[in-house]
């Protein structure tokens, strides 16, 4: 690999041991690629080591005792707890003061403490064409894809580029690895693509077929013929489905995202797939049946919606819905976000109105990623499952808390998340179109 001389003095120890060895195994990571050079990158989301993975608090509380410092805008991603109202999720209060010594050392080096996965949500938006380095697969293809940022998936090394700024020059930061490989042509009616568990539910068919590479998806057309455009919090659950069911890190909506205009200009030297595949409303509802295993009906006792975690404007709708309602109170009703986002939620009345209807607004964590993962739960002597009968509208939440929490799933829009939440049942109502 090719270094600056910068670089080499980096190595070489001339900023410190801690910046010598990460610039080690950076360059080592890159070799094994075949990377030519690395590259600067402006930002990094790092991952925000948790309570429940034995040892990760202490590595963390020693590497910033080394006097480890960031030296670009640095995220962080979700925690086991809620760090500023750690009660509210039950979480054993020895685990929860575990957790928190992240804070003190990320503070010590630099790292910004967000604790989201939605970090796109709190101003974080790398300029198009720029190098940042990521973790959290939600957030990784959304800067890929939307802003057109580029990332790899990080993993551990976004330690190492957070404290040297660097990155190899390798996988999808380089351009001819950008292009589309499939082409998906959705044959959806627009009208039953209105809610959010659709296009999670769109994004698990499509990553499920794909796997690790780049589809290219071609959206339906309006009466008026013009593409549908979808909102940004449906791309963020679009890109979250696709990157569960498959591990896409990268996709391309022609008129949409930013490095495709056409669907000619997402194939390499304009080279469409001459074969398709084509997504229809059946393929949608298969989707349902297959993550279902709770009949309409039957009881429940936990209620989550914010995978990945709610902007402002989702919140505002839930508190609407709940005004003047009461959740039933054996139903545990998660709504997740970050904590600035509840910050302002709190400002505006919206979380006064939630947590009046037996609701929570929790921040920092999510269910996947807390206490409530069964071997978690055996550590600290907790029933298992710690949930029986979930409902949620995010196809990535369903996907991950079978296996993690053990729990039965109903994937269903929002409206009837919330009814379900109201009634202590998966809501029997059938799945209207366009609802």
């Amino acid at each position: 690999m090719k270094l600056t001389d910068s670089e080499k003095r980096m190595r070489n120890g001339a900023e410190g041991r801690v910046i010598a060895e990460a610039m080690d195994y950076i360059i080592q990571f890159g070799e094994a690629f075949n990377a030519p050079r690395l590259v600067d990158i402006s930002y990094c989301h790092y991952p925000a080591e948790m309570g429940i993975y034995y040892g990760d608090i202490e590595d963390l509380v020693r590497y910033a005792k080394r006097g480890a410092k960031v030296c670009v805008p640095t995220t962080t991603s979700t925690l086991c707890a809620d760090l500023e109202k750690p009660s509210i999720t039950g979480i054993p209060a020895k685990l929860a003061r575990l957790q928190a010594e992240v804070e003190p050392a990320h503070r010590s080096m630099g790292i910004l403490e967000t604790y989201t996965c939605t970090p796109q949500l709190l101003g974080f938006v790398p300029p198009f064409g720029s190098y940042i380095a990521s973790v959290e697969s939600s957030a990784i293809i959304y800067f890929n894809s939307v802003l057109g940022a580029r990332t790899n998936r990080g993993g551990l090394f976004t330690r190492f580029s957070a404290v040297t700024g660097k990155y190899p020059l390798m996988g999808y930061l380089l351009p001819e690895n950008r292009y589309g490989t499939h082409l998906f042509k959705v044959m959806i009616p627009p009208e039953r693509l209105r809610t959010y568990d659709a296009w999670c539910a769109l994004g698990f068919i499509i990553g499920k077929i794909v796997g690790s590479e780049v589809p290219v998806v071609q959206l339906p057309m309006t009466k008026s013929q013009t593409p549908i455009l979808p909102r940004s919090d449906f791309m963020i659950g679009l890109g979250a489905a696709l990157a569960t069911s498959g591990s896409v890190t990268l996709f391309h909506i022609p008129s949409v995202t930013p490095e495709a205009r056409t669907v000619k200009e997402a194939f390499k030297n304009g080279n469409v797939p001459k074969n398709a595949y084509e997504i229809r409303e059946k393929d949608l509802d298969d989707v349902y049946q297959q993550v279902n295993n709770i009949e309409p009906g039957a009881d429940i006792d936990f209620v989550t919606l914010g995978c990945p975690h709610y902007n402002l404007a989702q919140i505002e709708y839930v508190a609407r819905k709940l005004e003047g309602r009461r959740v039933r109170k054996d139903i545990r009703f998660w709504i997740c976000t970050n904590r600035m986002t509840r910050k302002q939620a709190e400002y505006s009345g919206y979380v006064r109105t939630i947590e009046s209807a037996g609701a929570k607004v929790v921040a920092d964590t999510c269910p996947v990623e807390s206490h409530m993962r069964q071997s978690t739960c055996r550590e600290y002597g907790l029933a298992v499952p710690n949930v029986r009968n979930m409902v949620t509208d995010s196809v990535k939440m369903v996907r991950y808390v079978k296996d993690l929490i053990g729990c039965n799933t109903a994937l269903a829009d929002t409206d009837r998340c919330i009814q379900s939440a109201l009634k202590g049942r998966y809501d029997s109502l059938q799945r209207r179109k366009g609802h």
